[in-house]
């Protein structure tokens, strides 16, 4: 049995040592650091607190552990619309589990799309930006997230 319990608390009150830790896992994550001592001096932690910690704290903004997120678009009725939006996911290296697309009605079609997040190289709420960026894509919005 697993006795995990997750706990969202307002960094205010716990000590600067996670907000360290994550600092560093976030200039790993960007290519800002690259190696875990780089890091470490950087934010001002130690290896040990690092190693100590970087398993058990996450930003809850970004979230580190990885996320499934449904994603809704009305996308314009044009040749390769949802070629773009497809290569525009994998690009960012986000792997799509579900595409579920209407039939256009008045040249544009609604889309939702379930997208695995775990590996992608930017958050979910910068892959909205960048789908919002393909031609043809009226308007998306993330409407589920796990």
């Amino acid at each position: 049995m697993d006795d995990t319990k997750m706990f969202i608390v307002d960094s205010c009150i716990l000590p600067k040592v996670f907000e360290k830790v994550i600092a560093a896992k976030v200039m790993l994550r960007n290519g800002d650091a690259t190696t875990i001592q780089e890091a470490c001096e950087r934010v001002s932690l130690s290896r040990s607190a690092f190693y100590k910690y970087k398993d058990f704290v996450f930003d809850y903004a970004n979230q580190d552990r990885g996320r499934i997120v449904t994603i809704f678009m009305i996308l314009k009725h044009t040749p390769g619309v949802l070629s773009d939006i497809i290569n525009k996911v994998a690009s960012v290296k986000g792997n799509i589990i579900t595409i579920n697309q209407t039939i256009p009605i008045m040249d544009a079609a609604s889309l939702t799309a379930t997208i695995d997040t775990k590996i992608m190289d930017i958050s979910p709420d910068e892959l909205v930006e960048l789908l919002m960026g393909c031609k043809g894509c009226k308007r998306a919005e993330i409407i589920a997230m796990e």
